[in-house]
């Protein structure tokens, strides 16, 4: 009887613990007016221009605008070296995030984010060119983006 048992409390152990090393880095979720911007304190409350980062230790930051993003990390609050993941949301799609570092970006007048960074991002490049043809603004890419707002 004790040689059934082993082998299946075996196999337990091995599932558990390959589940808990499974949950690893997950994409970010933001909580639309409930949760407020980790860099300024105000409610995240637009879908079209929130923003959000993991770090390596998988916590999750959510910010109102890009512009916050980038300042909270260009601050040192956050090293750049633990930051697993950056994340914006889609302005054609709101509240669908998208990885930040191969979006599409449209910074101009035209776009009033929260915070006033005044830039959207895309997921594609179509996207981005018919909101420019729309509202006019300048395109740029992720490193472009962070220099301009770390002015």
């Amino acid at each position: 009887m004790m040689m059934r048992i082993r082998p299946i409390l075996l196999t337990l152990r091995f599932a558990l613990i390959g589940a808990l090393f499974s949950c690893g880095q997950s994409s970010p979720t933001i909580d639309f007016d409930h949760v407020e911007c980790s860099f300024c304190r105000m409610n995240v409350v637009d879908r079209q221009y929130g923003a959000a980062l993991t770090t390596l230790k998988g916590r999750q930051y959510a910010f109102d605008d890009v512009s916050c993003m980038a300042a909270h990390v260009a601050a040192g609050t956050i090293a750049e070296d633990q930051v697993a993941a950056w994340y914006v949301c889609d302005h054609a799609n709101p509240g669908v995030l998208i990885d930040a570092t191969k979006a599409y970006y449209v910074k101009g007048d035209g776009f009033h984010s929260p915070m006033r960074g005044d830039a959207a991002a895309f997921v594609s490049a179509k996207d981005r060119d018919d909101a420019m043809s729309a509202r006019g603004g300048e395109p740029m890419d992720w490193e472009l983006l962070r220099k301009v707002l770390e002015r």
